[in-house]
């Protein structure tokens, strides 16, 4: 018969397997700065929350969930903002020629 501390070890493990197997137990580093929300980011980039969740599934933008949240680096969003701006600039410059 299992006792209360061998049944709390085994439960304890094949929780942490089943967190390290889908990816639960990784949280975003505070290394990269800054983070924001889902309309913090839709705000930034001027989209729906449709749109950020096509950008997700296409590797454009990496999202971090915590728990319930999804949360996107700082730094990130703002590289996506400016390269989207370059390109825009790009298609104004050729566009004039």
């Amino acid at each position: 018969m299992l006792q209360m501390d061998d049944l709390r070890q085994v439960v304890t493990e094949i929780v942490e397997e089943v967190c390290t197997k889908r990816g639960l137990n990784e949280k975003p580093s505070n290394d990269e700065g800054e983070w924001l929300t889902r309309e913090e980011v839709c705000d930034k980039l001027h989209i729906t929350f449709t749109t950020l969740w096509r950008k997700e599934n296409e590797g454009v933008i990496k999202k971090h969930k915590i728990g319930r949240r999804n949360l996107y680096s700082k730094r990130e969003v703002e590289e996506l903002f400016f390269s989207a701006v370059d390109a825009d600039n790009a298609d104004v410059k050729q566009k004039k020629e």
